[in-house]
């Protein structure tokens, strides 16, 4: 065999060895890989335990710092992103938690109850697109969504957008499901305030009265008698709203709202203990300690508009635009004021500004229609602004009478002067129930 035959059988037989070599390098650093992910994974089990361990003892900061370290071994683990987050949504860092929650999702995007403490994060962030979404998710991915935490949140939800039927029914559902709810005492709150709005009082006072001897915290006994008050007076039980309003002055003398309430009620003329002095006193309190308040400069104006002492009523309506000028009660009682004191061209630019605010107020559409016939006569005008009124509040028989005087004149021929004025129960009054 020639010398090159040889060296051409000796590199043959090194290439396999080479490769066999680098095979077994290969091979033993995919073990070295695996035995030091089967470490970082069983030390990221440790960690994971400890937390769970110290968080079952009551040692937060422990625990943090143990699925911190969990994350350090094994930064895609849901079970420590959705636990660490759980911790910090506890200290109210909703953000923080919000941000873990996502990488868990990330992570096992199918976990319906994570979602929905996603949602509980977004709500309190007050992000309720997000909040809406993930409570979407929720319930998609949840096997039984009937989880009573996850319907209170949807709840106060609809509550922030405004949908109270929506909100209502995912209350009641929260009640269906768990008649011991933890927060049913909260629930309860949120459902009296929904029916109140929504003109349910009786089942509003059953709510407020349910919770009254255990308010939900923050509020206490004087917060929930404060609406058990609003409640009666919008059921015209103008003395158990009163007793109930003196409770709460009981409790807190100095409770700007609830003088204004107490005055309002002294002034209304269906109570069997109207006193307009009282009214002033009360209100003028108010004012001492909360002199921002528009509504009571305007309850203000109101009162000594009774007691005839218009210049005084004057200043106090003009506080009241003053603080909102985007009130259309506040202009519309401004125009009744020069309407009775007949500057009658004030009284209808003070018009004509409530119904650009709010063109939907059938009191001053009719107040309108009597400065019309007050001022010049002006019939035509008078029955656009009476119909439209009519339109907007067809049972009122005040409005449905004067129009058909006013139509009924019209179609006889009558010429300008020969109808009389409007009797003092037609003529413009001072707004109830617009604000």
């Amino acid at each position: 065999m020639s010398a090159q035959a040889v060296n051409n059988l000796v590199q043959q037989q090194q290439v396999p060895r080479q490769v066999q070599q680098q095979q077994a390098v290969a091979q033993a650093q995919q073990q070295l890989t695996a035995q030091e992910q089967e470490l970082k994974n069983a030390t990221a089990e440790t960690w994971l335990a400890i937390g769970s361990l110290a968080e079952s003892v009551g040692d937060a900061d422990r625990a943090a710092a143990a699925y911190d370290a969990t994350l350090r071994h094994s930064p895609n683990s849901a079970p420590a992103l959705t636990s660490l987050a759980n911790l910090y949504r506890a200290r109210d860092m909703f953000a923080k938690a919000a941000e873990l929650y996502q990488r868990a999702l990330t992570a096992k995007p199918d976990a319906g109850e994570t979602w929905g403490l996603l949602g509980h994060c977004y709500l309190m962030l007050d992000d309720l697109q997000r909040a809406y979404a993930a409570y979407q998710q929720a319930l998609y991915h949840l096997s039984n969504p009937n989880v009573p935490k996850l319907w209170h949140g949807i709840g106060i939800l609809y509550d922030r957008y405004g949908s109270l039927e929506y909100a209502e029914e995912a209350f009641g559902r929260v009640l269906e499901l768990d008649p011991n709810f933890e927060k049913a005492s909260e629930i309860y709150f949120r459902l009296g305030i929904i029916y109140k709005h929504e003109g349910k009082l009786a089942q509003a006072l059953e709510c407020f009265r349910y919770i009254l001897p255990n308010p939900p915290a923050p509020l206490t006994q004087p917060d929930v008698w404060f609406q058990i008050g609003a409640v009666l007076e919008q059921q015209r039980d103008y003395n158990g709203a009163k007793d109930a309003y003196q409770k709460v002055l009981e409790a807190n003398p100095k409770h700007a709202k609830v003088l204004q309430q107490l005055g309002c009620l002294y002034s209304q003329q269906g109570s069997n203990f109207t006193d307009p002095d009282i009214a002033l006193r009360l209100l003028s309190q108010s004012l001492e300690i909360d002199p921002s308040d528009a509504h009571t400069w305007y309850h203000l104006g109101r009162v000594h508009m009774s007691r005839g002492d218009y210049t005084s009523a004057y200043d106090a309506f003009q506080q009241a635009v003053n603080r909102d000028a985007r009130n259309p009660t506040f202009w519309c009682s401004i125009g009744v004021l020069y309407y009775q004191i007949s500057q009658y061209r004030d009284a209808l630019d003070a018009y004509t500004r409530a119904i650009r605010l709010n063109p939907y107020i059938s009191e001053v559409w009719y107040d309108l229609g009597t400065l019309y016939e007050t001022c010049n006569n002006q019939i035509s005008d008078a029955l656009d602004a009476y119909k439209q009124a009519a339109t907007l509040d067809p049972n009122n028989p005040h409005i449905q009478a004067r129009l058909e005087q006013l139509t009924k004149f019209q179609k006889e021929g009558g010429t300008n002067g020969a109808l009389p004025p409007p009797p003092p129960s037609q003529q413009p009054r001072l707004p109830q129930g617009m604000l």
